[in-house]
């Protein structure tokens, strides 16, 4: 029986085409994909599911790829090696997806190219790859480390030939092309953690973790949002050091659950910058890199909806999103000032406390935000590290009297984390250092000790 086209699919290998022709980041381009779709709800999922996937998995895709193509990949277009990237990770990693109907949608999809010999050459490289895949997902041992590719945590599937370079052979290549990662990165990452540590983050970076969702306890608290989405058969539990939940599922937003503005979805890290911040209710606080107002409404919370805080950023549009999200919350103490209003509106050295949460390489959360690490290189971190400080320099000019400085990223690189809050202790001797935290991406079985990473320092004025 020929399988019928499936729309999914067809969305799936447009965004990738989009992606790799754009420097768009996959969020935008997916949520804009979605809102105009007429797909459901499933077929809604395995877009994101395939376009993402492809993206978190796409050198570790290559490096299989080219082991059973008759011809070097980098003389395809993008179109056609797409489709190959597309069907082989429903192959590895979709098992409900039977690899027949992979490989018969990407034959359709190349023969739409009108290629010669393209479709060809597609369906003798797919079926050649799922020939040489084991059938279960098992476990693996050092023998067998250059055939093996990690699924899930303590996971694999096994080929019948050897894929990637060993650990032994060349560690970073080995990280490279078994996690999917920039090949300096992984030394980076080899050099700093040796090979077991770098292996653990660079399978957290590969790995989705559970949905996680912090109560809004202007609301409601942790056990009663538990209880509430276990009425929905949702199951969930509290997160180790950090107020949220973990959960099954992302609840509908179109839930009461989530129009009531019970939660709001949030990384372990990120919640746990606002707890580091010891904000207090009354206090006059400002998010200087604000984004989309998730740490301002944690603050907020925190507050008990009294004080203010200012929520400022470069985006107009951002503002808009993040004042709409307060409003679902129920918050009524943050005011949205875009960054350049914000000197007319207020003076320097009036805030209790300031937030600096900057744009960073997100090396502490590339499972959720896949495409960044392809975005990165070396010579971005040092540039990065630049405007990183001069944004907290100017942040910093915020802060009274006695008041706090917090400035925090969702990296775990060094140059941009203790590096970058030591060089500024040392250059500004009015400030007081008041310690720092860093979190390192880790998977575990154990739902409530998964997190992301990232980085955190605080100050006071002096």
């Amino acid at each position: 029986m020929t399988p019928k086209p499936n729309p999914a699919r067809n969305l799936a290998l447009k965004l990738l085409n989009n992606w790799s022709r754009s420097s768009q980041f996959t969020d935008v381009l997916l949520s804009s994909a979605l809102d105009t779709s007429k797909l459901n709800s499933r077929d809604r999922s395995l877009v994101a599911q395939l376009f993402l996937g492809v993206i978190r998995r796409r050198d570790s895709l290559d490096c299989i790829l080219q082991a059973f193509c008759s011809r070097p990949l980098d003389r395809l277009d993008d179109g056609g090696l797409n489709i190959l990237r597309l069907a082989a990770f429903q192959i590895i990693f979709l098992e409900r997806v039977p690899s027949y109907a992979a490989v018969d949608s990407a034959v359709r999809q190349a023969k739409k190219l009108s290629k010669t010999g393209l479709y060809k050459l597609i369906n003798a490289t797919l079926r050649s790859l799922d020939r040489s895949l084991s059938k279960d997902v098992l476990d693996t041992n050092e023998e067998l480390l250059k055939r093996a590719l990690p699924i899930e945590l303590d996971k694999w599937r096994h080929f019948d030939r050897d894929i990637f370079a060993g650990p032994d052979d060349d560690p970073a290549d080995h990280i490279a092309q078994v996690y999917s990662c920039p090949q300096w990165l992984a030394q980076r990452w080899w050099a700093r953690f040796d090979m077991a540590g770098a292996v653990d983050i660079a399978l957290a970076s590969v790995i989705r973790g559970p949905t996680t969702l912090r109560p809004n306890t202007l609301q409601t608290n942790r056990p009663q949002l538990r209880s509430a989405l276990a009425k929905m058969d949702i199951p969930a539990g509290p997160l180790d050091q950090s107020p949220g939940l973990w959960a099954q599922q992302m609840p509908p937003i179109k839930s009461q659950l989530f129009k009531a503005g019970h939660f709001q979805p949030q990384g372990p890290t990120a919640m746990r910058t606002s707890l580091f911040t010891k904000v207090q209710p009354g206090q006059k606080v400002l998010d200087f890199c604000a984004g989309l107002g998730t740490k301002a409404t944690h603050l907020a919370e925190l507050m008990d909806n009294k004080g203010l805080v200012v929520a400022s950023d470069i985006s107009a549009e951002k503002l808009r999103s993040a004042a709409e999200n307060a409003s679902r919350l129920g918050i009524s103490c943050i005011e949205f000032v875009p960054q350049d209003q914000l000197y007319e509106r207020f003076k320097p050295r009036t805030f209790d406390l300031v937030l600096v949460d900057v744009p960073c390489s997100n090396t502490g959360v590339l499972a959720s935000r896949p495409d960044a690490k392809w975005r990165i290189q070396p010579h971005y971190l040092q540039d990065l590290a630049r405007k990183q400080m001069a944004i907290l320099r100017q942040a910093a000019e915020f802060v009274s009297p006695g008041g706090s400085l917090v400035y925090s990223t969702c990296s775990i690189e060094p140059i941009e984390n203790d590096e970058l809050t030591s060089e500024f202790s040392r250059s500004d001797k009015t400030w007081a250092f008041a310690g720092d935290k860093e979190y390192i991406p880790a998977l575990s079985h154990d739902l409530a000790a998964w997190h992301d990473g990232g980085y955190m320092a605080r100050w006071r004025k002096k």
